[in-house]
């Protein structure tokens, strides 16, 4: 967007305003889609970033799928038109019932505490599946906020406590369907990939 054209907008609209090129969005999109153009990757975009209806509306028309962490975001993505096998939902610290809500609604969830992990299974047993989050204990990211892998991270389950899953899994019957991680934003070091990887591997 050239400054001409912003200046118009403002003009027209009042400011403050935002702005969002969504012609760029596409294009950054696209760049992902061909780096894994062979492969079975998908895509989510991670809504807490920006919740703005009509944004997600937009990723939704450039098929990605929906990254959320609360119960509300979820809904808001159901509301754009996003299918509930198309969002993921990853909460936090939060109430057994807001992970309740999820299932109820039908989308993918991430459990990222051995107690919240062990009531669903006593709860759901194997009728629906999760995701576990693990801590990989990996200091990554452009700053310490903004680090979510390391080993004091409240986010995930340590890969410590692989065993502590094992015992759940087959004490309830849970059906795990795959395994989570995110290390931090603003990594611009691929060796963090790379170890998160063998994270995984190692893991499953």
């Amino acid at each position: 967007l050239s400054k001409e054209q912003l200046i118009s907008i403002a003009n027209e609209y009042g400011s403050p305003v935002y702005v969002y090129h969504a012609e760029k969005i596409e294009e950054q999109l696209n760049k992902l889609k061909n780096a894994f153009a062979n492969s079975n990757a998908k895509f989510f975009y991670a809504c807490k970033s920006l919740t703005n209806i009509n944004i997600l509306k937009l990723m939704r028309q450039y098929d990605a799928n929906l990254d959320c962490v609360s119960i509300n975001e979820v809904k808001l993505g159901l509301q754009a038109g996003f299918e509930p096998n198309q969002i993921l939902f990853t909460p936090n610290c939060v109430d057994f019932e807001e992970i309740e809500a999820g299932k109820a609604l039908g989308v993918h969830l991430n459990i990222d505490n051995i107690s919240i992990l062990e009531q669903f299974g006593n709860r759901f047993g194997n009728t629906y599946p999760v995701c576990i989050r693990l801590n990989p204990h990996i200091m990554a990211g452009g700053n310490f906020k903004i680090s979510t892998g390391h080993i004091d991270s409240k986010f995930g389950i340590s890969i410590h406590q692989v065993r502590h899953i094992e015992r759940v899994v087959k004490t309830t019957g849970l059906h795990v369907a795959g395994l989570h991680m995110h290390t931090g934003s603003e990594i611009k070091d691929v060796n963090v990939f790379l170890q998160g990887l063998d994270v995984m591997f190692e893991a499953s």
